[in-house]
């Protein structure tokens, strides 16, 4: 028996029998929502200098995948809907790339009826390798992405022989996922029907306007290929020192990152509607994920278990800074206390009962957020406890270190045309900014980034200058 063979055995014996879960409402939205233009995939890349094992990460893959089934499942139609089927020894192979050939990685579009959510190449670079990988996000969110990459990385170690520990892996248990959809109720909201309806179509049903496009842009939104991906990409890396200040809760007024990060994002928005003639009245949404996990779920491998929160603001309401923060912060409090976000997993059970208006609801083109925010932390903050990490806090694995890693999210949806994204690394802070190309240039897009990174820091400083802030 290999060592992949023992592993597995030991960590995954689920792995040796076909698997069948019916798909979850949230997984059916996320499936149906998925369109050419806007495909519903993210992309992480781990960047090594020195050596790597090509053997051993390919099999460090397969036993990754081997714990995660949904990674490897496809979707099949059913007399009953629709299903998810993980077959023993199914999923996809890491496929190794030269130099020469990189550039190749990445560019596979996936059909969850036909192929897994999950694709990985191992690619070499004028440093060392890269391990890149494109995740569709009906199988799995950002909390799922970090036990793959886990496990990934551990048994990788294990089959290099640089991690003494025979059994270094975090617990699973793959008869969690048979919970994945169930979450606890509100907490202290009026239960009445009205109440729900009222929101349901206020939200279903507002007047919310996408951001504006960029002037330079306008001709092409119609000229736009509709079998295309549209999706732009651009980041700013902040280093330690800097990250220092942005942690520290007094120079955020007490806020939590996820608060500024927000709010930050309204003030950008507001500014660039105005500067395109928007009225002061017209609404604005941003779109939050909200993690829904306990400590009962730490031992679910990778699904969704997630929700959205939905924040309104009008236009006018985003000039005013020190109204702003505090707003979003009481905010996202009650959200948080309340587990408001849940309503929304309500109104996706009841509209899975009519699987034809559902896809009907999510074909269309229409805004149902202006910009989403997505705030990963640092999906690699268990691995320290069991890795080699040198003084700048990057990771090894043998001889390599991971001296980088990308996470290309969150996706975008038709009229949703701004996606931010914060992750943290190595003590480094990460800001992506994903946007449609029909809608605005790429020197566009880097000047909103920048200028969301200004008002971020411009506000840092400000509070650091009010006594007892």
């Amino acid at each position: 028996m290999s060592r992949l063979d023992e592993l597995l055995a030991a960590q995954a014996p689920w792995a040796s029998a076909d698997r069948h879960w019916p798909l979850t409402p949230f997984e059916l939205f996320m499936w149906l929502d998925d369109r050419p233009q806007y495909p519903l995939v993210y992309q992480i890349n781990l960047k090594f200098a020195g050596s790597i094992d090509a053997d051993a990460m390919r099999d460090a893959w397969r036993f990754a995948l081997a714990r995660h089934p949904l990674l490897r499942a496809t979707i099949r139609q059913t007399k009953n809907g629709a299903e998810w089927h993980a077959a023993r020894g199914g999923g996809t192979e890491l496929i190794v790339l030269s130099k020469q050939a990189a550039e190749q990685a990445g560019q596979v579009s996936i059909d969850l009826t036909t192929s897994p959510g999950l694709h990985g190449w191992l690619c070499e670079t004028a440093v060392g390798w890269d391990v890149r990988m494109l995740y569709h996000h009906a199988c799995c969110d950002g909390q799922g992405t970090r036990l793959f990459l886990q496990d990934l990385v551990l048994a990788y170690s294990v089959f290099i022989g640089s991690i003494a520990e025979p059994d270094p892996f975090f617990s699973l248990d793959v008869s969690h996922l048979e919970r994945r959809a169930e979450y606890g109720a509100t907490v202290g909201l009026n239960e009445s029907l009205w109440r729900k309806l009222k929101e349901a179509l206020q939200f279903n049903f507002a007047p919310l306007q996408p951001a504006a496009l960029d002037k330079a842009q306008e001709n092409r939104l119609a000229r736009s290929s509709a079998s295309r991906s549209t999706t732009g990409f651009c980041a700013e890396r902040l280093e330690p020192a800097e990250v220092e200040l942005w942690q520290d809760p007094q120079r955020r007024q007490g806020a939590t990152l996820n608060d500024m990060a927000i709010a930050v994002l309204f003030s950008v928005l507001g500014d660039w509607q105005r500067e395109h003639g928007l009225r002061p009245r017209d609404m604005l949404r941003i779109a939050v994920p909200f993690d829904l996990r306990s400590r009962e779920d730490e031992r679910m491998p990778a699904a969704n278990r997630f929700t959205y929160t939905f924040l309104n603001r009008r236009l006018s309401d985003c000039s005013d800074w020190r109204a702003l923060l505090p707003g979003v912060q009481s905010e996202m409090q009650f959200f948080r206390q309340s587990r408001f976000g849940v309503e929304f997993l309500d109104g996706l059970k009841a509209a899975a009962g009519w699987p034809r208006l559902l896809r009907w609801g999510v074909q269309r083109r229409h805004c149902f957020a202006t910009a989403v925010l997505t705030n990963l932390s640092d999906p690699s903050r268990r691995l320290r406890k069991r890795l080699k990490v040198d003084d700048d806090g990057f990771m090894w694995l043998g001889e390599a270190q991971c001296y980088e890693m990308d996470i290309l999210t969150p996706p975008l949806r038709p009229g949703t045309r701004w996606g931010l994204g914060i992750f943290e690394y190595a003590g480094r802070l990460t800001v992506t900014f994903r946007y449609d190309t029909t809608a605005m240039s790429s020197a566009a897009a880097e000047s909103i980034l920048q200028r969301y990174l200004a008002v971020w820091r411009s506000s840092l400083a400000a509070s650091s200058a009010i006594p007892g802030a």
